[in-house]
């Protein structure tokens, strides 16, 4: 039987037999049962240790290293013909033998339900490129966010450049965006995906399922039994650094840090800078020899078609389709009001970010357009607003400049359907 250990001595993949030895069904159970503590596996010279239910078992092993696109992995081979058991010793005894420097699970993790332990299903697959934790032990809850701290305070934030929301310094009080800020920023996709070994598409996908999985959490940060919000801030700010999102981890440790009266102004913040990412660059870029003579004919192009015609939307009508503020609640697992306030706050950015559509349109900036579609579309899509981001979808991969007109009418038109039914909600 045997385990996979990725480069920060996670475990990330285990033989069917090994779980049997175990008697956990599959990964995700072993997974909270080992972030428990219930079971721990450690990996010594020549040999691996399993502890369960006061019970230990030691079995030879050897390690074998692995390299691929997943970085360099530990191939653990045990051999189960090898197995030798202590005598069993109760919890107390346990704890009274255990050294200074051993991993101890606090009181409250101790007695904490695994219902409370919220489950994130792709942690797995994002714990792969993890470099916040540096150790083969098992860890426990205490012990790897005081890592991460400790990384955190080391590791260099990607910047935007636009000065508003420069950070000074990784501990400094983090700025707290207004409802009315839309400023795209911009994560670096191309040096991140490098960095961590996985592709720009996968990244893209990635980056959506920690948004979506945020929104789950929304109720848990927002809780006032602080284990629970203490165990979600953990999961998002763990999430948070392996894909290397700026400004995140500082506004969740002003959630983590803030009063009562002053945390859901920082969850406000945290899921408006969720809003403003986007991996597709708006600001200038210096350019190679080859690229710049590229812009040089986008500009004599755009030149050319500048003078067109204005899109007028003052005459197109709404075009009904049916958004229920209850099910994107449902879907979500989140309060209604809260759904409504991040409809309501998508509502002011759209109108911003379609007035640069439009003023883009009349400079045959095609690439600008396509750009704003996709960030509308990535919010709406959050929100499960799916009519309005299939029309901001059809926006973004558009090709054709003559046909902006008419895809942003279609958009505009169901846009006016959604705002004329959020306001009759709010009234």
């Amino acid at each position: 039987m045997y385990y996979i250990l990725n480069q920060n001595g996670q475990i990330v993949a285990v033989d069917p037999e090994l779980l049997s030895q175990l008697a956990v069904d599959n990964v995700d159970e072993l997974y909270k049962k080992l972030s428990l503590e219930e079971i721990t596996i450690q990996l010594e010279e020549g040999k691996v240790v399993l502890t369960q239910n006061g019970q230990t078992r030691t079995f030879s092993a050897t390690k074998n290293p692995l390299t691929g696109i997943l970085g360099e992995l530990t191939l653990v081979a045990i051999d189960a013909d090898t197995a030798t058991v202590s005598d069993t010793i109760s919890v107390e005894d346990e704890i009274i033998g255990l050294s200074d420097e051993s991993s101890l699970v606090s009181e409250t993790d101790e007695t904490a339900s695994e219902e409370e332990i919220l489950s994130l299903d792709d942690d797995a697959l994002f714990e792969l490129k993890d470099d916040t934790i540096d150790t083969e032990e098992p860890v426990t809850v205490k012990q790897e966010e005081t890592a991460v701290e400790l990384e955190d305070e080391l590791f260099d934030l990607i910047i935007p450049s636009d000065a508003d929301n420069a950070i000074a310094n990784i501990k400094a009080e983090v700025d707290v965006p207004t409802d009315n800020e839309t400023t795209p920023i911009y994560v670096d996709i191309e040096t991140i995906s490098q960095k961590i070994g996985i592709s720009t598409e996968d990244y893209n996908l990635f980056l959506d399922e920690y948004i979506d999985t945020a929104l789950t959490l929304e109720e848990a940060l927002q809780s006032d039994n602080k284990e629970e919000q203490t165990d979600a801030l953990h999961k998002l700010s763990h999430l948070s650094n392996v894909l290397h999102l700026p400004y995140v981890e500082d506004i969740l440790k002003q959630i983590d840090n803030a009063s009562e009266t002053e945390r859901d102004t920082y969850i406000r913040s945290f899921f408006t800078t969720l809003g403003r990412l986007t991996t597709a660059r708006f600001e200038e870029e210096k350019l190679t020899s080859q690229e710049a003579e590229q812009e040089k004919t986008k500009e004599e192009t755009s030149s050319a078609t500048e003078g067109r015609t204005p899109i007028d939307l003052s005459d197109v009508e709404p075009i009904h389709f049916d958004f229920q503020l209850e099910e994107a609640a449902k879907d979500l697992s989140l309060p209604v009001e809260l759904i409504e306030e991040f409809v309501n706050d998508f509502i002011v950015q759209a109108h911003e970010e379609t007035e640069k559509m439009l003023a883009a349109y009349e400079k045959g900036d095609l690439e600008t357009i396509q750009k704003i579609g996709h960030l509308l579309k990535g919010t709406s899509s959050n929100l499960r607003i799916t009519p309005l981001s299939d029309t901001l979808y059809e926006i973004q991969f558009n090709e054709d400049i003559d046909k902006v007109p008419e895809l942003v009418k279609n958009y505009w038109g169901h846009f006016l359907s959604l705002e004329n039914q959020i306001k009759l909600i709010s009234k």
